[in-house]
């Protein structure tokens, strides 16, 4: 049984979890297709260079869409070359996101991370564009317990459990890891006033300033 939580507190008026979004066969599947990613050398700016550090693994993204606006935000993002060819699993994995938190799917990427013991998410606000918030929902596919944090929240997150955010206003990250992790991050470059935002928006501001900061020393 699925269990849906939407959270309040404070400003995460769009923070979303939902426990047990995939299960343990899907999970090997995924486990599966990751192990045999081939990675191609890119040219990551110097704020990926430290996140590669960090995590103690790998991070491949997948342009899903291919569209102007989601080859735009992989640009900024990708620390290997940005690939295009996903399974049909994760074709489905999306539109059940999008239709389980009624997000359009047009501008859909995938950032898939294999951290290692002692790999670590560093505090980060993600990329976006003028006019669209990166939301993020991300399933955790193999790994320990652990407490995800955004902003001064801090959420429990357990083993094939799904939590969506926004992940370009809002600065989020984990502490480290003891045990082998595997995340599906699948970004939805949505447009503000479909969030409930809008250019006045305090947070939508501040992401903007950040996006010239990454788009000027990138």
């Amino acid at each position: 049984m699925w269990t849906k939580t939407i959270f309040r507190k404070m400003e995460l008026k769009n923070y979303r979890t939902l426990n047990n979004f995939i299960n343990l066969e899907e999970s090997k599947l995924i486990v599966d297709w990751i192990n045999n990613i081939q990675e191609i050398d890119g040219r990551p700016n110097e704020h990926l260079l430290n996140v590669k550090k960090s995590i103690n693994g790998k991070s491949n993204i997948f342009d899903i869409s291919r569209s102007q606006l989601t080859q735009y935000v992989t640009k900024f993002q990708s620390i290997y070359e940005v690939l295009n060819s996903v399974p049909e699993f994760i074709n489905k994995l999306v539109l059940k996101i999008s239709n389980e938190f009624n997000l359009p799917n047009d501008n859909v990427f995938l950032q898939v991370i294999d951290m290692n013991k002692g790999g670590i998410i560093p505090p980060h606000y993600d990329s976006s564009i003028k006019g669209y918030i990166n939301y993020k929902c991300n399933i955790s596919v193999v790994s320990e317990n652990y407490n995800f944090y955004i902003e001064s929240e801090s959420i429990n997150i357990k083993q094939y459990d799904i939590y969506c955010f926004e992940s370009s206003l809002y600065k989020h990250w984990t502490n480290e890891f003891s045990s082998r992790r595997v995340l599906l991050s699948f970004g939805f470059i949505i447009p503000y006033n479909l969030l409930g935002r809008c250019e006045s928006d305090p947070r939508v501001r501040m992401s903007e300033r950040i996006q010239k900061y990454f788009q000027k020393n990138g």
